[in-house]
């Protein structure tokens, strides 16, 4: 038998067969209560006698045999070692019914007329049939208990009909035979061949499971890369664009400022292009979550005329910012790289002689930054493809000519999806472009105006600058110097505390990196600070690490903000004049 019913995969089959098998004996206490029915309704119009009484009895004992078998397989899961047993109770049980049914049907054909015998007959063939279709996971069973139902039908045609008829009954109940047998073996085809198709997708979402998981083990693995790559390789960086904006500070021969004025260019596009690099990194590994928070937009908007007016300045582009007081409930993080991007996107491409405004304004219950610029425009056509990685207007410039990767706009795009912004972009190719984005606007009550601190804010200060990359210490040290400082610096906390010691002045401002070969970061060392003088010294702390977000969580718990590495001149002064002029208000 097994030759007719072959199959793979013993482990699946045997699972299907298994979670099947409550269910199939059920049916076949369903299909035995209905023939010991019909049994009844022939044995009320043929007599009762005790063989119809012992015909009862047998196939009321299997009916209630199978039912219990049911009622335990319901509550109880079939262990694997049990299944063969069910199965060989299940076929002995077919067998016991097909063999027990035609009994009665010889039984009764000494016993009643010709044409009530026969009836019962076709509904015997009947019941093969529907063996045939309910069966289809047990064919052993189902072959059980067709074989002697159909082998009775054969005799009670040979008994009740002429030879000639009976013939040609037995003919068709043969055929009847072959053709249930064919169904039945079709039925189990088709079953096995959708365990193969289960076996089959499950090895291919295994496949498939295991390429997902080496390509995510590869992003995993390059943005470890780049926020590695990233803190080592903004610290030389760092340095370079401190030093430069000092020794913008200083009385130079003319060629040298000219030398050093290309310097803070090149560093300028440098750091750009490194910090999307890793901005599009950080969006594609999905580690950029927005963190919420009412902010104002007149220091951000401050930080960026700072960051590119000499940008600007070096590619004769007239840059206009319109002061902002206004509050708006997003992420200031995310809100200032768009900001960047959208300055950095418009300074580039607007040709010498041009002109870039940047400007906030109030519609409903929204606050619309915009940056406008009368650079070439954008053809409509092309003013959704501007969004997409790596996408540049004119390819038949070189990359250092129009500044950029093309990535900033692609970075705007996953920051205001991140952020759910709306991005508009009006632009008609010769009159220039207008990009913005609409943030939620948050009505806070302005204080009185203070008096604005000037460039000689800092001048007298003592700012204690805190890094392990001597180069930074120095290139901090000369910046502030510059601008009037006193400045300590150290390469860990206890140094910072051992140069203060003896010190009787108050620090008024920390500047401290949070990376640190030390046992403590640069939030433990703020901390520590504050406790020795007994007092909130304002303070920043500075990161090369854009990936984890753990300097963040530490300046939100001391109140200070977070730097990241490059970090410009020009920002550094800005951000110590506002934190001066907070603490002062």
């Amino acid at each position: 038998m097994t030759s007719w019913f072959p199959y793979r995969h013993q482990e699946q089959v045997r699972f299907a067969q298994s979670t099947a098998m409550a269910g199939q004996f059920k049916c076949a206490a369903a299909f035995i209560t209905s023939m010991m029915a019909l049994g009844l309704t022939v044995q009320m119009h043929a007599g009762f006698g005790w063989a119809a009484l012992a015909w009862q009895l047998a196939l009321g004992t299997l009916a209630g045999a199978t039912f219990m078998s049911w009622r335990r397989l319901r509550t109880l899961a079939l262990p694997q070692d049990a299944l063969a047993q069910r199965m060989r109770n299940l076929t002995i049980g077919a067998g016991l019914c097909g063999a027990c049914w035609a009994l009665g049907l010889v039984g009764w054909m000494y016993r009643t007329q010709p044409q009530w015998t026969l009836m019962a007959a076709g509904l015997s063939l009947i019941y093969t049939l529907h063996a045939v279709a309910t069966g289809r996971l047990f064919p052993m069973a189902v072959a059980a208990f067709a074989a002697p139902v159909l082998a009775g039908c054969a005799l009670v045609c040979a008994w009740a009909l002429q030879p000639r008829e009976a013939g040609i009954a037995i003919t068709l109940i043969i055929l009847h035979s072959v053709a249930a047998w064919r169904l039945l073996r079709k039925n189990w085809l088709h079953f096995t061949d959708s365990v193969e198709l289960d076996v089959e997708r499950s090895r291919l979402d295994g496949m498939l499971h295991e390429q997902k998981d080496m390509a995510e083990n590869a992003v995993q693995l390059k943005t470890r890369f780049l926020a590695s790559a990233s803190h080592d390789l903004r610290q030389p960086m760092h340095a370079i664009s401190l030093y430069l904006d000092g020794l913008a500070e200083v009385e130079l021969p003319e060629h040298a400022r000219i030398a050093i004025s290309d310097a803070r260019v090149c560093a300028h596009d440098m750091n750009d292009m490194f910090r999307s690099l890793l901005d599009i990194s950080r969006l594609d590994a999905h580690q950029a979550v927005p963190s919420l928070s009412t902010f104002s937009l007149g220091p951000l908007i401050s930080r960026v005329e700072k960051e590119f007016l000499p940008l600007a300045a070096s590619r004769s582009v007239r840059l206009k910012v319109r002061p902002c007081a206004d509050h708006v409930y997003s992420d200031p993080v995310m809100v200032e790289r768009i900001a960047l991007n959208f300055v950095s996107n418009a300074v580039r491409h607007t040709p010498a002689g041009g002109r870039v405004l940047v400007a906030c304004r109030a519609r409903g219950r929204a606050l619309r930054f915009a940056v406008y610029d009368t650079g070439k425009g954008i053809p409509e056509a092309q003013q959704q493809v501007i969004f997409e990685e790596f996408h540049r207007l004119d390819t038949s410039q070189p990359h250092d000519n129009s500044g950029g990767l093309g990535l900033g706009l692609a970075i705007v795009r996953r920051l205001s999806q991140a952020l759910r912004l709306p991005v508009i972009v009006r632009s008609k190719s010769g009159r220039g472009s207008m990009f913005a984005v609409d943030l939620p606007l948050v009505h806070v009550a302005r204080p009185g105006a203070a008096a604005p601190i000037g460039g000689s804010g800092l001048s007298g200060r003592l700012i204690v600058v805190v890094d392990d990359e001597p180069s930074i210490l120095q290139a901090v040290s000369f910046v502030l110097r510059a601008a009037g400082c006193d400045v300590v610096t150290a390469g860990n906390g206890s140094e910072a505390m051992q140069r203060l010691s003896g010190s009787a002045r108050v620090p008024d401002i920390i500047i401290c990196d949070y990376e640190l070969n030390d046992a403590r970061n640069g939030a433990q060392v703020v901390q520590d600070l504050r406790e020795e003088f007994n007092t909130e010294i304002p303070a920043l702390l500075v990161t090369g690490n854009t990936a984890g977000g753990k300097a963040e969580g530490f300046a939100r718990k001391l109140g200070i903000a977070v730097l990241h590495k490059p970090l410009e001149g020009a920002i550094l002064r800005s951000s110590l004049e506002n934190l001066l002029a907070t603490e002062e208000r």
